[in-house]
């Protein structure tokens, strides 16, 4: 496997660099080298590419999420707003997450924008709708 066949795989799945290195696990830094390099990919991680492909419920879940405000007047004290993305290795974990997040503090203004499998994301709606469904059944 070339490094342009790699760099192929990445967007095909429609994975960052960091969910790409998340998913073959190696460090961002060592994926970033093997995109740039002009020298063949180990065998490992191109059998764990052609793994993934094959299992893509095995890609990283990704949860994009913001708390505080976004927008305060000038001078004026508050929590600023935080932008954040975490990877997880299990449906069941990033959920957790995100409703851990959505029960936390009102005034934080949790916004999550975007949870599920690297490449295709749930939007805020449809993690709110799933918290109040395990909320209900609970």
């Amino acid at each position: 496997m070339t490094a342009q066949e790699l760099i192929a795989w990445r967007e095909r799945l429609g994975l960052t660099q960091p969910q790409a290195a998340f998913a073959l696990g190696v460090s961002l830094r060592g994926y970033q080298k093997r995109e740039a390099d002009g020298a063949p990919i180990d065998r490992e991680a191109e059998l764990a590419t052609r793994y993934l492909e094959e299992h893509p419920d095995e890609l990283p879940w990704v949860l994009r999420f913001t708390t505080g405000r976004a927008m305060r007047p000038a001078g004026t004290e508050g929590p600023r707003a935080t932008a954040g993305v975490e990877l997880f290795s299990s449906k069941e974990e990033a959920l957790s997450r995100a409703f851990e997040l959505l029960a936390a503090d009102i005034r934080a203004a949790p916004h999550l924008r975007q949870v599920g499998l690297a490449g295709a994301e749930l939007d805020h709606s449809k993690i709110r709708a799933l918290h109040a469904l395990q909320v209900k059944t609970a």
